[in-house]
Parts: C-alpha cells; structure tokens; sequence
C-alpha cells in the first residue's frame, strides 16, 4: 500500500512542462472530470421518452420528472397582436396641405384662363394641349376640355367652388386610407351643387387632382408606442411542477399536453441539446473559476497534480452524494462534507471557494431550488470556518452539530420567507439535521483513507503524533530524558511565537516534539542526558566529535521513516540545523598544530536550511532555549541579548535565506522568546532551610563551579554548542 501510495505521488507531483507529457497528463484529467460532472448533472436532462401524437388515446400516466415554466408561444403571439391592435397610429397634421392646394388652384385657372385668351389658338385641342405644357399638375382630359370651354363668369365661380370644397375635406382631415373614399365624396358633393356639367366636371376633377392626405403617420411615434406596450407586456406562461400529471391514463392527448411534453424533452426521443450545452458551458465556467483561483491564490496547489486529482475526486463523490440524496430530499444532502475534506486536507481557503462551486453545481441537481442552494452554501463555508480552527481544539464531532444547527436556522427562516406551513418546516429542518451529522460522518470515514492514499498530513494527525503516548515519544522519555524535556520546552517557545507569525501552531508544536529524535542513539554526547560531570568529548577528536553530534540529524531522520512520521516532520528534524558551523569544535580544532589543514564546511551540519517558517522558527526556538538555559544567572537583559545574538547570527549566516520569514516576523520572534524565556527561566529565591545545603555543596565544588561559569558566560551566545555538553 505505501509503495503504491509513493508511485502515485511520484506520477502526479511530476513539474508540469509545456512540451512534455504532465501537461497533457493535466488535460486528460481535466477532460475525465469534466465529463464525469456532466454525466451526473445531466442524468435527469434525458428521461423516459414519450411518444404522443393529438387525437391519440394515452396508454399511460405522464408525470413531469421536474418543474419546468416555459411561454406558451401560440397564446403569447394572439395575446401580443391583440395589444398592437389597441394601440392607435400616431399622425401629425399637415398645416400646409390647404394653402399649397389653394395655390396650386389659383396656378391652374390663371393658365387657363391664359390659354383661353390666346387668340393664335383656335382649336379646341390646341388650347388644352397648350394648358396642359403650362401645368406642373396633370389634370385629366375631361377637366382639360372643361377648363377650355367655360367662359370667365364660370371660371371664376369654378375656381372658388374648387378651393372651398377642397378646404372643407381638408378641415375634415384625410388620412392614407381615407384618400379614395375623399374623393368619391368630392364627385357626390360636387353634383349636389347643381352647377353647369363642364363646371362640376372641372371641380371634382382638380379636387381628386389635389386632394392628398394631410394628417400624416409618425411612424417613430407609432412603433414607439407599440414597442412600448409590447414590452410592458408579460408573455403567457405555463407551469408544469414536478410529480404533476401532464397527460392521464385513456386522456386524448391535446395540443397544449404535447407541448408541455415537448419543454419537459420528453416527446419521441428528443433531447434538449441546448440544455446540454448551457450545463457545459456552465460546468467550464465553474472548473475555470477554481483553477483561476489556485493559479493566482494558491499556486503552489495549482502546481500539484495529486492535489488537483484529490480536489476532482472530492467533488465528485460529494455531487454524488448530493445525486443520491435529492431523489429522497433536496435538505438531506451532505454537500458540506466536500468542503470539510478540501478545507483539512488541502487548503481552508479553497474550502471556501469550494464550498460555492459545489453549491452552484448542486443548484442544477436541485432545479435551482434556492432554498435548498443556500442551505449547503451556508453549511458548508460554517463547516470550513470550523475545522479551520481545529489547532485550537475544534472537532469534526463539534463541527457536525454547528452545522446541523445552522441548517435547522437557514431552513427555517428560508421556510417562513415563502410562508410554508409549520410541519413542512419542521420536517425538512429535521433533515437539514441529518445532513449536517451526516457530513461530518462521512468527512470522519473518508479521512483517513484520503490521507494515506495522497500522503497528507492533517491537523488531527499531527495531534495524534503529539500525544505523549507515542513510541517515539516514549522512547525519547525513556533514553534521552534531558533531550524530551528541552524538546517540549522548545515545543512551547515555539509555538507561542508560531500564531504571531502566521506560522502553522500545530506543525510547529509536532516538529518541536521530534526534531532532536536522532539523539537516542547516542543520548550521552549531549550536556541535557548527562547525569554526572564526565563529558565524553573530552576524551576524542573534535572532528570526530563533529560528526557523532551532526548525525543525530540523519538517525532522526532515519528514525521517523522507521515510525513512519509525515514528511513535513522529517524536513524539519532535517533542516532545523541548517546547514550552522558546530563552532565549539571548529574552534578546537583550529588551536590546534595542523589548524592550516582544518576545512570549515567539515564542521558544518549537512542542512538543507529552513525551507518554511516552522522549520526557521524550531530552528531558533531550539538555539535560543538552549542558549538561555547555559546562561550562569539569566536575567531580562541577559535573555534579551542572547535572543537577539542568536537571531542575528542565524540571519548573517544566511540560514534563513531559504524561507518566507521576513524580518518583521523575526522582530515578532524575538519579543515573544525573551517574554517566554524570561517567565521559565525567572530567578527564584533562595529558601531559609536550604541555605546551608547550598553553601556546603558550593564550598566542596569551588573551582569546578567557577570555570563552568566562565564558560557558560563564553558560550550563551551559540545555542548549538549549549546541546552537545560543551558549556
């Protein structure tokens, strides 16, 4: 299992290149989980087919799979020309209608009058070929013979009964379709006059000639208004809820049923395409939404192959969960243990945006039933606030209720918004109850599987290793006392400082606990598990004693392989020496007779140096409590120097070059190290009973004090000398 679980690892953490094949790896697994989401969202897009035709006798009970209102087209089109019908056309009164024809009147009797008074022409035809050259109007030939016979009484006369008849039609007002009716009107008032023929031919013909509509259409103003009307207008709807019978048992099926049938994609094979469509694009849009935000919020998860396969898992298998609960109820769905999982096992800041994308996605399965949408919305960003406080004593057991709660509130209250009864509420309060206990059952049992197949570490396992009954631990207890009891204090000092930081407390407190796990084989070459004042460094080389004391590095390493400890905890007993020079034994080694030949970097721990703010922060939190503890008599401004000395050194040596610790943060540091140091290394008075016992021990060890003394002095300053017994 763990040598399939590190193949796994390896395939997937492969560096994406854009040549090579991780990046076509990556598009596979993009199309794979694309189409998985589809298939289970769309998987009530294509239901039982029913054949219908109208006029059939129904051989069966059609009952709508969901609730679907769509436009009645056929009733919305009668009901939209019945509102264009009501609108009146808008027209503009031509003013200059009268005054142009009156004109045109005066322009056609001068000319004729003209033409008749023309003694060169002497033929009737000449005259109203003459009269009709002289008019811009074309007049008929009647009116043209009329106008050339009529003597200048009757002219006259003529002239003004044409221009007061046309005045009278265009006081009326003519419209487009009015203009032929005008003009049979023309004729019948014009006989009623009972005037000459010749006369009565001449009027009627020049006022048909000129009559012209002068109340003009505004077609702007027109279409504006009916546009108008049109858009106030609500097209006819129909609705057809979910479980409601479309179509009875030995019913004739009728035009209406077939089209109900037809929206639902229920007739004769027909599947809505473009509801497949829009649920891709939907589904695209939501998985370009949580890549955009790894790549520019959380890139290093972006990055990881294994995290973005563990990431599509989870949200299958919760859109599976929340599948298989909607066709009991829509509020028993465990969706919040989706974001549970990503926010423990990845990242809580995704949880949050995860927490979203599943709702959204939920939202299809549900028909975008709001209700139930903003239920799991809300479960689970509770949820992912939740566990994001584990470290500080959170639970999924106590995360479950808070999120049974919060369903039971949110149903409620979305429950009293849409005025349903009491015990609907109650009922489906009762399964947002469920749920939320569901979520985190399933959260619980998944875990662990999860953490071993992708090889993470979580808080909860984390604070397993914590627990004083750990093998290690024991061990630990057992052969390097001294080593276990500077370990937890390191483990305090750092983890105080770790929250100030932004630093993970958790990690921080775990790695403290094991990051000198190596001195257990060799307990003794280090001054906290030497019980008496015999120093075996004494008696050998100092490169010799260099390198027992810099591999208690590899052997806890080695060590928490064997216990199988995560990873994270190996880098940090790996790193939390960096790559320091063990100056103690640098310097004995130079006073030395061949110092010419002695070469630094073999007095120097392998390292790697601090890769993360916990790995720098137990590295100085191990220096500095080790250094303290060697001080002859600490005090406030004794600590404080120290501290500062050792960070100063740590940071010009360029052990913290490697790790996002800023110098803002080692300030931070060092204020909360003196604070913490001060309190556990306090001057404590001396009491009246033991003042004689103290005095004779200090009268029969005197010198040997003293030159401790001295070197405590010489040696606070390095706190990795302090842990080897060269104080």
């Amino acid at each position: 299992m763990i040598s399939l679980n590190n193949k796994l690892r390896e395939f997937f953490t492969q560096p994406t290149s854009i040549y090579g094949k991780p990046i076509a790896r990556r598009l596979v697994l993009g199309v794979a989980f694309f189409l998985l989401f589809m298939i289970i969202l769309s998987s009530d897009f294509v239901s039982d087919k029913v054949s219908l035709e109208v006029g059939q006798v129904s051989d069966r009970d059609v009952i709508a799979p969901r609730t679907v209102a769509y436009v009645d087209v056929i009733k919305t089109k009668k009901f939209e020309d019945e509102v264009l019908a009501s609108v009146a056309n808008v027209y503009d009164l031509d003013v200059t209608a009268i005054a142009k024809a009156e004109e045109n009147i005066g322009a056609i009797f001068s000319e004729a009058k003209q033409v008749v008074g023309n003694k060169e022409l002497v033929s009737a035809e000449q005259k109203k070929e003459k009269l009709q050259q002289g008019l811009q109007l074309p007049l008929p030939n009647n009116v043209l013979d009329g106008l050339v016979h009529l003597d200048a009484a009757s002219m006259i006369n003529a002239e003004e009964q044409s221009k007061s008849i046309l005045r009278k039609f265009f006081q009326r007002g003519i419209r487009d379709d009015d203009l032929d009716i005008a003009r049979k009107h023309i004729v019948i008032e014009t006989e009623e006059m009972g005037l000459d023929k010749r006369v009565e031919s001449v009027i009627a013909g020049i006022g048909q000639a000129l009559l012209k509509p002068n109340f003009i259409l505004n077609v702007r103003e027109t279409d504006k208004r009916k546009q108008s009307a049109i858009n106030s207008m609500e097209p006819v709807r129909e609705t057809v809820k979910k479980g409601q019978i479309m179509v009875r048992r030995g019913d004739i099926v009728t035009p209406e049923q077939i089209h109900a049938v037809e929206e639902l994609g229920l007739s004769k094979g027909h599947v809505n395409e473009m509801r497949i469509f829009g649920l891709a694009i939907f589904v695209i849009a939501v998985m370009i939404i949580i890549l955009g935000y790894m790549y520019r919020f959380a890139y290093p998860i972006y990055t990881n192959d294994l995290y973005l396969v563990l990431l599509g898992l989870i949200t299958l298998v919760t859109l599976l969960l929340g599948k298989a609960a909607h066709y009991y109820s829509d509020f028993s769905a465990p969706i919040a243990a989706g974001a549970l999982l990503v926010a423990i096992l990845i990242d809580a800041r995704l949880g949050v945006v995860i927490s979203i994308a599943l709702a959204l996605l939920f939202g299809i399965i549900v028909e975008h039933d709001l209700r139930a949408v903003s239920t799991v919305l809300i479960a689970s960003l509770i949820g992912v606030y939740s566990v994001s406080k584990m470290a500080h004593g959170y639970s999924l057991t106590k995360t479950g209720i808070i999120i049974a709660g919060v369903n039971f509130v949110v149903i409620g209250a979305t429950g009293f918004i849409e005025q349903l009864n009491s015990a609907q509420i109650l009922m489906q309060g009762v399964q947002g109850i469920v749920s939320g206990i569901a979520a985190s059952v399933i959260t619980t049992g998944l875990l662990p599987y999860l953490e071993n197949a992708f090889n993470i570490t979580t808080p909860l396992k984390l604070l397993d290793l914590a627990q004083p009954n750990h093998p290690l631990l024991q061990r630990l207890l057992l052969d390097a006392p001294g080593s276990y009891h500077h370990s937890v204090l390191v483990g305090n000092l750092a983890e105080t400082a770790a929250g100030y930081i932004h630093a993970d407390p958790v990690t921080v407190r775990v790695g403290a606990y094991y990051h000198d796990i190596g001195k257990i084989k060799r307990p003794y070459f280090f001054v906290e598990n030497q019980a008496g004042n015999e120093n075996p460094h004494d008696k050998i080389a100092p490169s010799l004693s260099t390198l027992i004391v810099t591999s208690h590095i590899k052997d806890g390493v080695d060590l928490c392989r064997e216990y199988k400890l995560p990873q994270i905890i190996i880098d940090i007993v790996q790193q939390h020496h960096g790559t320091m020079l063990v100056s103690y034994f640098y310097k004995r080694a130079t006073e030395n007779e061949h110092s010419e030949c002695i070469i630094e970097a073999d007095f120097r721990y392998e390292g790697p140096r601090p890769q993360s703010k916990e790995a720098a922060l137990i590295m100085l939190a191990d220096a500095c409590e080790a250094a303290v503890r060697s001080i002859g008599k600490p005090n406030k401004n004794r600590i404080e120097a120290t501290v500062r000395k050792i960070i100063r050194e740590r940071l010009h040596d360029g052990q913290l070059d490697e790790c996002n610790v800023t110098l803002k943060d080692l300030n931070v540091i060092g204020d909360v190290f003196i604070r913490v140091l001060s309190s556990m290394f306090h001057t404590r008075i001396e009491y009246p009973d033991t003042l004689k016992e103290l005095e004779r021990r200090k009268a029969k060890n005197g010198n040997s004090n003293k030159q401790s003394s001295a070197k405590d002095d010489s040696n606070a300053g390095n706190g990795t000398d302090s842990e080897i017994g060269v104080k």
